[in-house]
């Protein structure tokens, strides 16, 4: 709560940014006095009821003089004949560009007048009569949906309102059926507009989700929409809540639902419930079915490391049991525990893991397969984390010993190897070694013909590393620029929803040394970009770690160049990692130590003591005894992360004291 209090601290105190503002529409709305819109409203409602109930030519009157009343004036006048066509043309240009930049006030207004002209023209079709169908005035929908979006709710409620009372209740169905879809389509276009998809199935839920409801399906839509919504924001409770909402009368919980069951820390709970699903009984030894269902469970996204974690930590033992290394099940399972441990900071128990693995693998197929090659990366990862650098580099070299022996630095396990060994051999501050091993490299990889661009960049930014350890910082972006040089251009880099692309890396590598070289401003652009094309990647999560690593690392360089703005992002930062992870969580370390740093560089050692606090509190938890820390991968780590917190802590205080110059 502490921390939660902090963060609003540092928001209140910080003054509005100056944001881009969006392009404006193609088209602008005329200007309406809003007595007069509220008179338009009630004469198209007025004009939905008659068409809902079959009395069209009721209906015709009304809309004209509501289409009046709101014009264009000029666009009225033309509403005849075939110059009509042409008008309705305009307005829904107008409406899309007004989409396009999310000004969902405009976009709400030129679908009001789209809406308005479709009705008239369902209004004087001469060959229908009795009631319109749900599709003929489904624009109706989208007029509503844009009017939540820009907060008039009370207004889209009075759209609602006619279909709601409809004797017929595909009326209701319909209206319901496509604020689930539009809530869905909100929900994935992920950025800025997840706030809006909270909203809109907030609104859509309190509006269809009543007594004598007629629209079962949709809601139940809805709530799952919710469930994801809340489920992202960390409100398991919550979430849970709203996916039990969304399941059938009588039907069993849904995978993710049951997910959210080890999220909670009701392990045997959801264990016993995934037994019930597949006929195994309740409490009994775990079966090969149960097993296989629990991964399934395992694959729901978001629902956090701790839940999949708690599965696989049941279903490793009863494969190993059970299945032969050659069961490719197997493999995995073992795999993902293991990773899922280093991740988590917990190296030590992914050793015997991988140590297990790779011995079979080299039993079945042969110390020099690609099988077992793969595991010996993965346990030189595991002990790299836990900060046996000597014992990983050894791993790493048995890798690149074969690249050298066969004049091939193409697979992926090769360009691994060559960045591990570099990292191994700078952790232990052997910056001649990495230099010389890194320039042999560079040069074999240049020499080599069939080494892709990708891999090459690859290579090129792990020299860049050691060029950096060494204090070579222009050396260090010639190589990063080098990198750059040979991938996709900005217009056409395109990031996928994965973490190991090199065009991503080459930038942030780019950008990082230029701050370090004093030229912040210069790297702002960049830093402004690779976040722009993650939270363009509809697949990204919006809360997850890359997109919030490139956040971090734009607030950083903001600060550094005294920016209020990414002062302002640093505190949203820290508000958001406390609601999601809880106080003195790894994810909120991630925060407050870099922004309390970038604030010491940029001469501000007062504003550093908030954030530096909140580091020093959190590394002296008794959360962080190494286990829950991703950052702290061994004690000796831990102690020393300790002590930087401490150290920071110190020179914040130093320094805003004036004692420190």
């Amino acid at each position: 709560m502490r921390t939660t209090v902090l963060a609003v601290g540092l928001l209140v105190a910080l003054p509005a940014q100056a944001q881009d503002a969006p392009a404006p529409p193609a088209v602008q709305l005329p200007a309406v006095p809003p007595e007069t819109q509220a008179r338009a409203d009630t004469l198209l409602i007025q004009a939905t009821e008659h068409l809902i109930a079959g009395r069209r030519a009721d209906a015709a009157p009304l809309i004209r003089e509501a289409i009046a009343l709101a014009g264009p004036a000029a666009d009225v006048a033309l509403l005849h004949d075939m110059t009509q066509f042409d008008v309705y043309s305009r307005w829904l240009e107008a409406r899309s560009a007004a989409m396009k930049t999310r000004d969902f006030a405009t976009f709400s207004g030129w679908a009001w007048r789209t809406s308005a002209y479709n009705l008239l023209r369902a209004a004087e079709r001469t060959g229908e009569s009795g009631a319109v169908k749900p599709d003929d005035i489904d624009d109706l929908f989208y007029m509503t949906y844009g009017l939540v979006l820009a907060g008039e709710e009370a207004r889209a409620r009075a759209f609602i309102a006619p279909f709601l009372a409809a004797s017929d209740p595909a009326f209701e169905t319909a209206f319901a059926k496509d604020m689930a879809q539009r809530a869905v389509s909100v929900q994935n276009w992920g950025g800025q507009d997840k706030p809006r998809a909270a909203r809109l199935v907030a609104f859509a839920i309190a509006a269809f989700d009543r007594p004598a409801a007629r629209a079962p399906d949709p809601v139940r839509d809805l709530y799952r929409v919710q469930g994801v919504i809340l489920r992202t924001a960390g409100d398991f409770a919550g979430a849970r809540a709203a996916f039990a909402k969304a399941r059938k009368p009588g039907n069993p919980p849904a995978d993710a639902e049951l997910a959210l069951m080890f999220a909670m820390g009701e392990v045997d709970a959801g264990i016993r419930a995934v037994q019930q699903l597949v006929g195994d009984s309740p409490g009994s030894a775990l079966t090969r079915r149960a097993a296989d269902r629990l991964i399934e469970v395992a694959g729901q996204t978001g629902s956090g490391n701790a839940a999949t974690i708690a599965i696989y930590e049941r279903v490793w033992p009863v494969y190993l049991r059970l299945l032969k290394f050659d069961d490719l099940a197997l493999q995995n399972a073992g795999s993902i525990l293991a990773n899922l441990y280093v991740e988590t900071g917990d190296p030590a128990k992914a050793e015997p893991i991988l140590t297990s693995l790779l011995a079979s693998a080299e039993k079945r197929w042969g110390p020099e397969s690609n099988g077992a090659l793969g595991y010996v990366i993965e346990l030189a990862g595991a002990v790299e984390a836990q900060n046996r650098m000597a014992e990983a580099e050894l791993l790493y070299r048995r890798i690149w010993a074969l690249s050298l022996r066969y004049d091939n630095f193409e697979g992926d396990d090769s360009r691994e190897a060559f960045a591990g060994i570099t990292r191994t051999l700078l952790a232990r501050g052997l910056v001649a070694d990495a230099l010389a091993f890194t320039a042999d490299g560079i040069a074999r990889v240049r020499a080599a013909k069939d080494v892709n661009e990708w891999r090459r960049m690859f290579y090129l930014l792990a020299r860049a590393d050691a060029l950096e350890a060494s204090g070579a910082l222009a050396e260090a972006e010639a190589h990063a620029r080098e990198a750059l040089a040979l991938g996709d251009s900005d217009d056409k880099m395109n990031i996928a929803a994965m973490f190991d692309d090199p065009n991503v890396f080459a930038r942030a590598r780019l950008a990082h040394l230029l701050e370090r070289q004093g030229r912040a401003a210069q790297a702002e652009p960049i830093r402004r970009l690779l976040l722009a094309k993650i939270e363009g990647n509809d697949m990204i999560p919006w809360e997850g770690e890359y997109r919030t690593e490139a956040l971090r690392a734009l607030a950083a360089n903001l600060t550094l160049q005294g920016k209020e703005e990414g002062a302002k992002l640093f505190a949203e930062r820290i508000a958001a990692a406390t609601r999601i992870y809880g106080t003195d969580s790894p994810q909120l370390l991630d925060v407050a130590e870099p922004f309390a740093r970038a604030l010491l560089q940029s001469g501000r050692p007062g504003a550093a003591l908030t954030p530096a606090r909140i580091a020093l509190a959190a590394r002296t938890s008794a959360r962080f005894t190494g286990d829950a820390a991703r950052a702290n991968l061994s004690d000796l780590a831990l102690a020393r992360k300790r002590t930087e917190a401490a150290r920071l802590m110190v020179e914040a205080a130093w320094k805003a004291s004036g004692a420190g110059g």
